[in-house]
């Protein structure tokens, strides 16, 4: 969270990528840095799933990815 703050602050486009079960923490520590990060969520685990599965999940990612970063370049 800190790196995407920093990346904001110098105006540099940025966004995360985490699975859903770090949401709570992801959302107690934007809070209490007060700063609102563009993430972008995945189902949790991610280290039991095949090549293929991972690949699905980053097809299904990638243009969540690309409209956070284009939002924050514009």
């Amino acid at each position: 969270m800190h790196d995407l703050q920093n990346l904001d602050r110098r105006g540099i486009p940025g966004c995360g990528v985490a699975t859903e079960a770090f949401r709570q923490a992801a959302d107690a520590q934007m809070k209490s840095l007060g700063f609102a990060a563009g993430l972008v969520w995945v189902p949790h685990p991610v280290q039991n799933r095949t090549r293929a599965e991972l690949v699905a999940l980053a097809d299904e990612a990638l243009p969540k990815i690309l409209a956070l970063i284009e939002r924050k370049a514009a």
